[in-house]
């Protein structure tokens, strides 16, 4: 069947550490620390919040201005660096009550399904296997697959790629998830468990105005806007039998 539904993993289909905001602080705080530790300008990563976006940035900067021998140096340090902090995740982690039982549902209707994260894959391994879920993900991207992290469109664009479809859904928990879901053509589906979020953990309002318009660049008069927001996985297959019907 020419459809497909892709999940984000974090606190997605599991709840981890990084539900936390004082979590997400330290994190961003630390990977800015990190990347001008190994040689990034400052002024590259100044009025990025999200660390992922900073990690994009910071690779375009590597790419071009760094060394062959300096750039492996920089990649091994973020990994070791970045590897700590998934790996306590992917331990710390706990299965969502509606993660399964959606899963088996999207399998009987037939739909393809796919797993795009930007975690690395030996933390969505221990995931996977911690929580059961191993088995039942049609194509899995991680952050090795791609150069670029959501919210740029590489990782959901291979997926389907290698899935064979034309339609599909994105179900994710953050904007980046959003931004990269509507750049690649796919529907957007937002899941907020908790709809107290502050004001920067809110859709776009922590993102930085460059990180909106390469995203715009990649669509045409398009919302940036979800198309659904749910409040549990359990709404997720009404919305693509609806999605279904009308491919």
């Amino acid at each position: 069947m020419d459809i497909a539904v892709l999940f984000d993993l974090e606190d997605t289909l599991v709840q981890t550490p990084w539900s936390n905001h004082k979590h997400v602080l330290e994190f961003r705080c630390n990977t800015r620390q990190k990347l001008v530790d190994l040689g990034i300008p400052p002024t590259i990563l100044e009025g990025i919040e999200h660390a992922t976006i900073m990690r994009n940035e910071a690779s375009e900067y590597v790419e071009e201005y760094f060394s062959h021998a300096k750039a492996e140096r920089f990649h091994q340090k973020m990994e070791k660096f970045l590897n700590h902090y998934e790996q306590d995740s992917a331990k710390k982690s706990r299965l969502f009550p509606d993660t399964i039982p959606v899963l088996k549902t999207l399998d009987e209707l037939g739909v393809k399904i796919g797993l795009v994260t930007n975690t690395s894959r030996k933390a969505v391994d221990v995931i996977l296997e911690i929580h059961g879920l191993t088995g039942y993900f049609d194509v899995i991207v991680t952050r090795e697959d791609v150069r670029r992290l959501k919210p740029d469109r590489e990782g959901i664009l291979y997926a389907i790629k290698r899935l064979g479809v034309k339609h599909f859904f994105m179900i994710g928990d953050l904007v980046l998830d959003v931004l990269a879901t509507k750049s690649s053509g796919g529907v957007a589906v937002i899941v907020r468990r908790n709809l107290e979020l502050s004001d920067s953990q809110d859709l776009l309002k922590s993102l930085p105005a460059d990180a909106l318009k390469k995203v715009k660049r990649s669509f045409e008069n398009g919302s940036l806007q979800a198309d659904y927001t749910i409040q549990s996985l359990a709404e997720v297959p009404a919305i693509i039998q609806s999605g279904k019907r009308d491919t």
